[in-house]
């Protein structure tokens, strides 16, 4: 994230009385005291007569000077993008839609580094790509630095299953490919078997990997003369051909982590600010966003004003409505959300009244420390947690630790910003250096090369590096989840061996016929039937209870599979019944994974067949289609009178302490209880009859 407002290039010979300030266009000429020839105009000032015969002064040779200015507003629009993102990661659920601030981000961060670029070029005739890069590094590595190599150490300490994948976490952060190494570690956004601490960086990555490249393509096109218009749909093609490639490859009701992640997926945002940077390019003049807006009349003003309204609007139903594994939300939700940011861009732009507004106070503040609060924010949660006990992205352990977590952020943040971050920015690595190293000498005295806080800050360094360091050393290749996850595998894998339960008992054609009439009398509670009765298929939840299960329903059939979805149970029932373990009563337990329609659902238990009773167990995570999952399953059992519902969901919403922290598989007792949900279901099952 970029975390400063990048400043606008001026001519010299303009002045700030030049701004104008779109809302004046929308008054009468008469309010604002516009000249006859238009509400734009200014009185020109007279000039002073020349005496005749004077020697004319010889003009000079005008040599392009440089003046910059903060654009007024961006910093409260990147206050607006970090918080959406800070309550969404804290609390989820009272911003549903908050992870939409990233785009906000991308957009900035397209418009911004574009800007950089011709702004350059224009003012000395190129660009220097060294100076653009180093640039970048003085702005992103310091605080990149301290926050990886700080939070290793703190992960060193709490142990466990933060250190799992650090030292992969730790090179994606150093080669800005954290994106790409959590698609191809197979991670998801919205959790995973192990919490990753520097989840948050894939964002930075896919903005650093557009900074590498994007420089040489407008390089390119600035020195081949590509003219504005054509640079602008250069860019609309990129951010169209990027959103297509979004709905494309996203598959709907599964995770969009792939194309949530990926830079080719998700690059629009970035090329829709770049677009609206061209937009704005002012031909023949050496600069780009320009004091005075590029509207010249009351309607254009209207315009402007009425998409940057419209635009904010959007952002906020965004925010409030728009869940992250939408469908909608790949399928033109993301991109709607960059065009309305870049609507109220250039609201800003036009604005400058306004964008003074937004940037004053705390909304200023937050805004100049954007970059550190998103660095910070996610590894401080995620440690927080760890120590209240608990962790996670939809895990989290109680509203004490979003408070404390986000304390410490806006702490560490400040604190970064003004030690670290700043003086990097106006002074350089080497500058830095020399500034800390004097500081650390300041003081001494007789033979001794550091004084007292100087051995100290030199001892506290060395001893978070070298935590860091045993961190990734000794970090563990798998995860409790996983390794819990391993354990049912071959748990499921002894019960589907010829002698590791016992035979299936034949499915009768019919029910009994009872020996006798009915006899009032006391109502005897349905009993389970014996673990031979019972084929359980299922994902990785079912897994994970494996042994639960097989203690519960000794002689049970468990088949499951990571990642197993409810439109794989067709071929793995035929599968089943043909290796001739496809019991009386079967389990399904694959409601996690993906959504579930009536034609599929109807599908899996014609497959299962009318002489076979079915539980359906519900699932249970924060993602979208789960709920509707299970509503379809409640749906099956009223029109199926073989069927009935043993809802995990509900039984693990009441105690979800008994989580792990991916809020998803069951931990310690956590098993137990699914087992016995199972348990319940098959029981409930067998008062409906004899399958």
């Amino acid at each position: 994230m970029v975390g400063q407002s990048v400043p606008t290039q001026v001519g010299a010979a303009r002045t700030s009385t030049e701004q104008v300030d779109v809302w004046r266009r929308l008054q009468p000429a008469g309010l604002t005291g516009g000249a006859p020839h238009g509400p734009l105009a200014r009185p020109s000032a007279p000039r002073p007569r020349v005496p005749e015969g004077a020697p004319s002064r010889p003009s000079r040779p005008v040599r392009p000077t440089v003046r910059y200015r903060r654009i007024a507003g961006l910093d409260g629009l990147r206050a607006l993008a970090v918080l959406s993102v800070m309550i969404f990661h804290f609390a989820p659920r009272l911003l549903p839609g908050g992870f939409v601030g990233v785009d906000v981000f991308f957009v900035l961060s397209g418009f911004l580094i574009t800007t950089l670029l011709v702004r350059e070029y224009r003012a000395r005739r190129t660009v220097s790509l060294v100076r653009f890069w180093v640039r970048r590094a003085r702005r992103l590595l310091p605080a990149l630095g301290l926050v990886v190599v700080t939070c290793t150490a703190a992960a060193a300490l709490v142990g466990g299953d933060h250190l799992v994948g650090i030292g992969a976490q730790v090179a994606g952060a150093a080669t800005f490919t954290s994106n790409w190494v959590y698609i191809a570690d197979g991670s998801t956004y919205s959790g995973g078997l192990a919490p990753q601490i520097f989840a948050n960086l894939w964002s930075l990555a896919v903005e650093e990997q557009f900074y590498l490249v994007w420089p040489l393509a407008v390089l390119a096109a600035l020195a081949l003369r590509i003219t504005r218009r054509r640079a602008l749909l250069l860019a609309g093609a990129l951010a169209v051909a990027s959103a297509v490639a979004m709905a494309l490859v996203h598959a709907p009701g599964t995770d969009p982590t792939r194309v949530y992640y990926g830079t080719d997926t998700h690059l629009f945002g970035l090329m829709i600010g770049a677009a609206l940077a061209f937009w704005h390019q002012r031909p023949g003049q050496a600069t780009l966003v320009r004091d005075t807006p590029r509207t010249t009349t009351a309607v254009g003003a209207r315009l402007v004003v009425g998409a940057g309204i419209l635009g904010a609007a959007v952002l906020l139903v965004a925010m409030l409505r728009m869940p992250w594994d939408d469908d909608v939300t790949y399928r033109g939700g993301l991109v709607l959300v960059s065009l309305a940011t870049a609507g109220v861009i250039n609201l800003v732009l036009h604005a400058p009244r306004l964008g003074s507004v937004l940037d004053r106070g705390p909304f200023g503040w937050v805004g100049a420390r954007s970059y550190g609060l998103y660095l910070w924010h996610w590894p401080v949660f995620v440690l927080a947690a760890a120590l209240a006990g608990g962790g996670g992205l939809y895990a989290s352990p109680g509203p004490w630790v979003a408070i404390s977590a986000t304390l410490v952020t806006f702490c560490v943040a400040a604190l970064s910003y003004r030690f670290v971050e700043r003086p990097v920015l106006g002074r350089g690595f080497v500058g830095y250096a020399r500034t800390v190293a004097a500081w650390a000498r300041r003081g001494r005295t007789g033979r001794s090369p550091l004084p007292v806080h100087g051995w100290v800050t030199v001892a506290g360094a060395v001893a978070v590096v070298g935590l860091a360091v045993s961190g990734v050393v000794r970090a563990p290749a798998t995860s409790s989840v996983e390794a819990q996850i391993r354990a049912g595998q071959e748990v499921a894998a002894t019960t589907q061996q010829p002698g590791g339960a016992t035979p299936p008992a034949p499915v009768p054609d019919a029910a009994p016929t009872p020996a006798a009439p009915a006899v009032p009398g006391p109502v005897v509670a349905p009993v389970p039937p014996t673990g031979d009765q019972v084929t359980i298929v299922g994902d990785s939840v079912t897994l994970a209870s494996a042994p639960a299960l097989a203690a519960a329903l000794p002689g049970a059939l468990i088949d499951g599979a990571v990642a197993r979805q409810m439109k794989d149970a067709v071929g793995i029932v035929d599968a089943v019944r043909a290796a001739g373990n496809l019991r009386p009563y079967v389990v399904l337990s694959l409601g996690t994974n993906s959504t579930v329609n009536s034609s599929t659902m109807d599908q899996v238990l014609a497959a299962v067949g009318p002489d076979h009773t079915v539980v359906l167990v519900t699932g249970y995570a924060d993602r979208s289609w789960v709920p509707a999952t299970n509503a379809e399953m409640v749906s099956a059992a009223q029109r199926a009178p073989n069927v009935v519902v043993a809802d995990w969901s509900a039984a693990i919403s009441a105690q979800p302490t008994l989580l792990g922290p991916d809020g998803v598989h069951p931990t310690g007792e956590g098993t137990s209880l699914y087992a016995q949900v199972v348990v319940d279901g098959l029981a409930r099952a067998a008062g409906l009859g004899a399958p």
